[in-house]
């Protein structure tokens, strides 16, 4: 009986978790977005246009139309508590490098839309710059 109970606790505060990995994405259940967590991630690096196309023409899970994600969707995934030599991402996403990914927003701050922000994730801060740098690339699909 106690194995049990204890197995119904431990099942139920799995579904509790507010992110569940899978083997090709996260699932973060409170904001109701599924990140893209593949090889790719670390592998493929592209300007903010080639991005943006990118992540249109994923096919994931059985899912399309993938976008970039904006500065708020990636601020409920960082994790500025971890250590100066890990991603300031949760831990909980296997493929993510102390690099520059792009987001979907673009500035238009005396550069007249020529600029997108990014994030670097060794410090988790967002900057912006030039939208034909090279940078790596996390999708993100809303889901109902």
């Amino acid at each position: 009986m106690k194995q049990l109970l204890l197995f119904l606790i431990s099942f139920n505060l799995l579904l509790a978790l507010p992110l569940k990995q899978s083997d090709s994405s996260v699932i973060d259940y409170n904001t109701k977005l599924l990140w893209q967590d593949t090889p790719s991630n670390i592998e493929k690096i592209f300007t903010h246009k080639e991005a943006i196309k990118y992540c249109k023409n994923l096919e994931l899970r059985g899912f399309r139309g993938w976008r970039l994600p904006t500065r708020d969707e990636y601020k409920t995934i960082i994790d500025k508590n971890r250590g100066d030599e890990e991603p300031k991402i949760k831990d909980i996403f296997k493929y993510v490098l102390i690099a520059d990914y792009w987001t979907n927003d673009r500035t238009w701050i005396r550069n007249f839309g020529l600029y997108s922000y990014f994030i670097f994730f060794k410090s988790g801060t967002f900057y912006y710059q030039n939208r034909n740098y090279q940078k790596y690339v996390k999708c993100v699909h809303t889901i109902n």
